[in-house]
């Protein structure tokens, strides 16, 4: 999912270490730091992570207000719009990467304007009971009866039909996967979401990793097609509140390898 924008150089937020460092690594536009964040589910977890945390899901509170995948994510409650994406990132945190940028020249140098979390191969979000710990869990558990029961039977089971259509049996698994892409709506168009995505890319081609993605609407698989994304599956879903059109892509770059596994 993504709602969209020079940037300053591009940050990486992952959880393997306890300790923040930063290192260089090569972009295809400036240097590129990494920071490592103590694991989310540590009672003792370092301020700058929650400070961090914090600042992400106040993005996507902002960047998905009113939108689609919001109200279906949510049943249509705005209030337990900060518990969906913090457990999304929490999980990201947990098991997969978090990369954020802010543009040149920001007057805050510890802004974060826009980010993406991805998961790499062998993860899926929300596959674990420790990923569901992070938020998950409390959101379903505020869910109206028939909202649960529509989500879960309805809804997330034909996104895994969809998904298991294009991927296999083992859906996103086999892929670098975006889950959750945003920018802040007062700095989108500037570049910053096109970035990270373009940073993921360069990392994933030393590896021959698969790079996807799924999105929802029209004005947002624009975006995606503009950057070398080919729609690969697509499921039109009338909701309460109203269309909901998820689209699953794989990029250009990465279609010679996924034929290669058709194959095989």
């Amino acid at each position: 999912m993504c709602i969209s924008g020079p940037p300053r150089p591009v940050h990486k937020l992952r959880s393997e270490r306890h300790n923040l460092k930063s290192l260089s690594a090569a972009s295809t536009a400036r240097p590129v730091r990494r920071y490592y964040l103590p694991q989310p589910r540590t009672e003792r977890q370092a301020p700058h992570a929650v400070e961090q945390i914090d600042k992400i899901v106040a993005v996507a509170v902002s960047a998905y207000a009113g939108d689609i995948a919001e109200q279906v994510l949510t049943g249509g409650n705005p209030a337990l719009a900060d518990l969906l994406w913090r457990g999304i990132v929490r999980a990201g945190a947990l098991s997969g990467s978090i990369y954020v940028a802010a543009p040149a020249g920001d007057t805050d140098p510890h802004a974060i304007r826009a980010f993406a979390v991805w998961f790499p191969p062998g993860q899926l979000r929300y596959s674990t009971p420790e990923q569901r710990a992070l938020g998950f869990t409390d959101l379903i558990d505020q869910f109206d009866p028939k909202f649960r029961t529509w989500f879960f039977d309805e809804f997330s089971a034909e996104l895994r039909a969809l998904k298991t259509r294009v991927f296999g049996p083992e859906m996103e698994r086999g892929a670098m996967y975006a889950n959750l892409i945003a920018t802040d709506p007062a700095y989108q168009h500037r570049g910053l979401a096109s970035a990270l995505i373009r940073h993921v890319l360069a990392e994933a081609a030393q590896t021959g990793t698969i790079v996807a993605l799924s999105t929802q609407g029209e004005k947002n698989a624009v975006f995606y097609r503009r950057l070398g994304f080919v729609e690969q599956g697509r499921l039109d879903k009338e909701t309460p509140w109203g269309l909901f059109a998820g689209i699953v892509f794989i990029h250009e770059s990465s279609l010679p390898m996924r034929e290669k596994e058709i194959v095989a």
